[in-house]
């Protein structure tokens, strides 16, 4: 009977021992229940379908270890950045803040953001089924300061039911010449046309950048590519214009294209208002396609067009989450961001509202679940490997004077070259953004 009793007092003491896992929770080699009652900072930007999925997960957390609440700071993305540089000027930021790609280098230049490296390698943050190249955009130097959260790519997404009932196939790594014809083809059968280059993005330069062999469209001193090259791009659009088939810039006036439900893939009265696809980013098809279900359309993915689709293809880190400095136990906030990057349970909650997760393992775990409200999150998940397999590096992060030069410099020549009968030449234009975007960034 004593050697009984002893067994079982050594079990009990076992499973005492076993670290927080006991739980269901993937929270790594920490033991959330061991750090007394505390109170976690989380802070991140959105909307009120990601405040409403972030706050579900955390209360997960919480049900779990009662131990452990949170103070949640859910901004808009102006807001944000705002009130967080007022916590960090009084070292009183979140234990967790969600971080952007292009933000990452100066909130670790400030000191703000911990090296979570130490953690990786000891196993309490799990990335075992992160890609490395994902991994890497939250890296600093030597120092992992941020991890990505969710990744989604460049996608064309188009009408395919128009394109169906035309019998048009819109093929996977779309080359330029074959966006044109097609583009072409429906706007001569129906009226419907095409938006490119508008706006005061830089996203479809820095993709015809690196179909020319750069890596990025600028670095510290301007544009990579020379002005003959960038007329190319400019050519594009003059020539779209001129065969009709790419809105003008008389059209774009009367197009509310920052409001997704109004967008011309979605809406308009009329064939001349209506676009048969937009380039957007794959964690964007969901708001499309409910906007889209109205009318009975079903929107099919491609890869933006490029003259190499492969060498302009990337994989992008939507939003990454990291540790701050001021945080009081930064080994209950990694064993809180190992949960959000692999507890199954707490990422059905997310819902990917975010993005495709970025650890495959996790990602696929809850196709079948948020696929049940979301029927395009498992399209998603395929369309992501596929660009994982037909793409470049991402990137590096944009250079300081960046916004300036889309504001003055970008938006300027877009608008100019999508005039109908503009006199602006691509050989005009081409130079102009050399020149111009060279004498911002040396001056900035």
């Amino acid at each position: 009977m004593k050697k009984v009793l002893s067994l079982v007092l050594s079990l009990m003491i076992l499973c005492l021992a076993i670290p927080a896992m006991a739980d269901g929770l993937a929270v790594g080699t920490y033991d959330p229940a061991t750090a007394g009652d505390v109170e976690l900072g989380f802070g991140w930007w959105g909307n009120q379908v990601r405040d409403e999925v972030t706050k579900n997960a955390a209360d997960f957390f919480t049900e779990n270890y009662p131990n452990i609440t949170f103070n949640l700071n859910a901004q808009t993305w102006n807001n944000y950045w705002a009130l967080m540089s007022t916590y960090a000027a009084n070292n009183d930021l979140p234990d967790v803040m969600q971080q952007d790609y292009a933000y990452i280098e100066q909130w670790v230049e400030a000191g703000d953001l911990l090296d979570l490296t130490p953690y990786v390698e000891s196993g309490a943050l799990d990335l075992s089924s992160m890609p490395q190249n994902i991994i890497d955009t939250g890296k600093v130097g030597d120092g992992l300061y941020a991890i990505c959260c969710a990744v989604n790519a460049p996608a064309m997404l188009y009408n395919k039911t128009l394109t169906d009932s035309l019998d048009i196939e819109v093929p996977l790594n779309i080359t330029w010449d074959e966006f044109a014809d097609i583009s072409r083809q429906i706007y001569e059968a129906t009226g419907i046309g095409v938006i490119y280059g508008d706006g005061n993005s830089e996203n479809p330069l820095t993709y015809y950048s690196r179909s020319l062999g750069y890596n990025a469209l600028w670095d510290a001193e301007g544009l990579l590519a020379d002005a003959e090259e960038m007329a190319g791009y400019y050519q594009r659009l003059i020539d779209g214009v001129k065969e009709g088939w790419l809105f003008d810039t008389d059209k774009l006036a009367g197009v509310n294209t920052a409001d997704l439900a109004q967008y011309p893939l979605v809406y308009g009265a009329s064939n001349d208002v209506r676009v048969w696809c937009t380039l957007a980013f794959s964690n964007q098809v969901a708001a499309y396609q409910n906007a889209a279900t109205a009318d009975g359309i079903e929107l099919g993915f491609s890869t933006w067009p490029s003259s190499d689709p492969v060498a302009s293809n990337y994989m992008k880190p939507g939003q990454f989450f990291a540790v701050t400095t001021d945080a009081e136990n930064p080994d209950l906030a990694v064993a809180f961001l190992n949960y959000l990057l692999n507890d199954v349970q707490g990422n059905i909650l997310l819902r990917a509202e975010r993005g495709v997760p970025p650890c495959t393992a996790t990602a696929s775990a809850i196709a079948e679940e948020v696929g049940k409200a979301d029927p395009t999150y498992p399209a998603s998940v395929k369309y992501l490997a596929f660009v994982g397999e037909n793409c470049s590096p991402i990137f590096p992060p944009l250079p300081s004077y960046a916004g300036t030069a889309q504001t003055e410099v970008i938006q300027y020549l877009a608008e100019e070259c999508l005039l109908k009968g503009t006199s602006m030449t691509a050989e005009e234009a081409g130079r102009l953004a050399v020149e111009m975007i060279a004498e911002i960034a040396a001056n900035y």
